[in-house]
């Protein structure tokens, strides 16, 4: 299975089992192989990069030594769900302490949370559980309003990882009916007949429109877990390409509950709506989206979720805080430094235009940098040009006057005048600048 060099154990752990340690540093090597292997997303052999893998198997490594402490693994070398309830129990009431003998905070808890998921996900994947684990306790990475914001560049590449992401139900696991059902859905998608769908079509079609319809609404609409948890099919106009949060549903009585969606996200959206309809799980319910247990997402299993993708889209989660809330806050700096301030406000459903401002009105550093650029460029013209007078901002597109005629010729104004004069900045320079325009307008006439 290996190929990748061996990865050993502390010695720390190592010293604590004694006889079995050979046995856990063989099981925990073939775990770090299978990381660097397909780690990121089993079901397509995408690969962690050897920094995240190295992370996880040190985690592992620590959590190996915390169990010790209530079992001496003698049963065996790998860890099982009553362990790993174990270790989120004593995580979760701070019976798990650093060495200095104060508490993890939560944003380690949740990483070590995060490392016990795909510890299992690597058990499951290798058929050596009967069923998945998850954790009974969410950890989250505190305040909401502390969540980093991304990038334009990593909004788009979480995006993009979301549209790849996700898979149909496994196809000996499926009912002969829902077979049925899926069989004319990958038919759909692979252009051919269902009758000639076969499980290897199955593979190529594996790709679900479930996380990449989420993801791009949640970043058009930044909608919060409870609303994601509570959303149902009626919420969408796809007439109108508006996701309208119902009045009793919007959390914290938001005022704005009409959201819209741009043209590529409306037709992901839609293909979720379609492809919905052919899976049993959401026979009985009209939620938009349910997580692979057939339960609404959680605030936890969506920061998960978000998480999962930044490892997909080689985004560092590890040094900043990623969470749910980092949609949001990236929505509210993107459409600031587009649109403006009132457009962010509406667009998150702010009560006040003052809270946006409180949160948000913060200006990013590359915009404060591009106008620092533009303070220099005047500064220099004006060292250099004595006849160019810095505070006069003539320093704007010669065309923007052209244009403003041109605009008001085609709307038959025949109430304003563009006039290319140059004046002294002073209160004499305006008063004759005022006398010559009226002087001229009564020679007109």
């Amino acid at each position: 299975m290996r190929h990748h060099p061996v990865k050993s154990i502390t010695e720390k752990l190592a010293n604590a089992l004694g006889d079995s340690a050979v046995a856990v540093e063989e099981f925990l090597a073939d775990y770090y192989t299978w990381l660097r292997k397909c780690g990121r997303n089993p079901a397509r052999n995408e690969p962690l990069a050897a920094n995240g893998a190295a992370n996880y198997h040190a985690r592992i490594d620590q959590l190996y030594r915390f169990t010790l402490e209530f079992d001496d693994l003698r049963a065996g070398y790998r860890l099982t769900n009553a362990h790993a309830d174990e270790l989120i129990r004593r995580l979760d009431n701070d019976e798990i302490r650093k060495r200095s003998g104060d508490p993890y905070d939560s944003s380690s808890k949740r990483k070590f949370s995060d490392a016990l998921q795909k510890y299992f996900t690597f058990l499951d994947d290798n058929d050596f559980i009967a069923e998945p684990w998850e954790p009974n306790v969410v950890f989250v990475d505190g305040d909401h309003t502390s969540a980093a914001s991304l990038t334009f560049v990593e909004s788009y590449q979480i995006r993009n990882a979301a549209l790849e992401y996700g898979s149909l139900p496994s196809y000996s696991e499926t009912s002969d009916d829902e077979r049925d059902r899926i069989n004319a859905l990958i038919a759909q998608r692979l252009g051919k007949p269902k009758a000639a769908v076969t499980q290897q079509d199955w593979m190529v079609a594996d790709t679900s429109a479930k996380v990449g319809s989420l993801i791009a609404v949640a970043l058009e609409t930044a909608l919060i877990p409870i609303e994601i948890e509570q959303a149902t099919v009626d919420w969408y106009n796809p007439k109108q390409q508006l996701f309208v949060v119902p009045e009793e549903h919007a959390a914290k009585s938001r005022p704005e509950n009409e959201l819209p969606l741009t043209d590529a996200t409306a037709e992901v959206f839609s293909h979720w709506l379609r492809e919905r309809r052919h899976l049993e799980t959401y026979d009985d319910t009209n939620r938009i989206w349910l997580n692979q247990q057939g339960n609404p997402y959680t605030s936890g299993s969506l920061c998960y979720l978000l998480r999962q993708l930044c490892e997909a889209a080689d985004i560092d989660h590890e040094t900043r805080k990623i969470s749910w809330y980092s949609i949001r806050h990236t929505l509210a700096e993107i459409i600031k430094e587009v649109g403006d301030l009132e457009e962010a406000s509406d667009q998150l459903r702010h009560n006040e235009l003052e809270t946006t401002k409180d949160i948000y009105a913060k200006t990013h550093p590359e915009s404060r940098r591009q106008t620092l650029e533009k303070v220099h460029e005047i500064a220099e013209r004006a060292a250099i040009d004595e006849t160019y007078n810095p505070y006069a901002r003539d320093d704007y597109d010669d065309s923007v006057g052209s244009d403003s005629a041109a605009s008001s010729e085609n709307r038959g104004d025949t109430s304003t005048m563009h006039v290319d004069v140059k004046i002294e900045d002073s209160m004499a320079g305006r008063s004759q600048l005022a006398r010559d325009i009226l002087d001229t307008d009564d020679e007109e006439k």
